[in-house]
């Protein structure tokens, strides 16, 4: 089965596809944006979600863009969101559902705008899009 941190590093190199985004699996100390951030998934019950057969997560991707010009961030932010196009978080993920073969498939569910999110104390708009992948024990 393929580790947590195989699963991560699958999404940043597909995010990474996205011209001009720079990726990380945490949130840094000082942001360029747009930036996403592929965070930990929250794990419910482990008996659950890691029994013999397919595992499921949930894992959360966040991605800041700049505030300094509220209306260049917000179009940024549309183009992110939207379920096509060259900058589209959702076709990038989607390009290779296997993530290079470390997962059986991965489904963007949901994008969620968040509100005015400060890192290193400086303001970004920011963006969540939940994830669900399928992980087959010999993935």
């Amino acid at each position: 089965m393929a580790e947590l941190l195989d699963v991560m590093d699958g999404l940043e190199e597909a995010l990474a596809r996205i011209p001009g985004m720079r990726v990380s699996s945490e949130v840094p100390g000082q942001v360029t944006p747009p930036h996403a951030v592929v965070g930990v998934p929250p794990i419910q019950e482990y008996r659950v979600v890691f029994q013999l057969g397919v595992t499921r997560l949930e894992m959360p991707i966040y991605v800041f863009v700049s505030a300094a010009v509220d209306r260049v961030g917000q179009r940024l932010l549309a183009e992110l969101a939207s379920p096509t196009g060259p900058r589209s978080v959702r076709a990038a993920v989607e390009a290779d559902r296997t993530l290079g073969g470390r997962v059986a498939d991965v489904t963007v569910r949901d994008f969620r705008p968040l509100n005015l999110e400060e890192v290193g104390q400086i303001g970004y708009l920011g963006g969540l899009w939940n994830l669900s992948i399928l992980i087959n024990p010999r993935s």
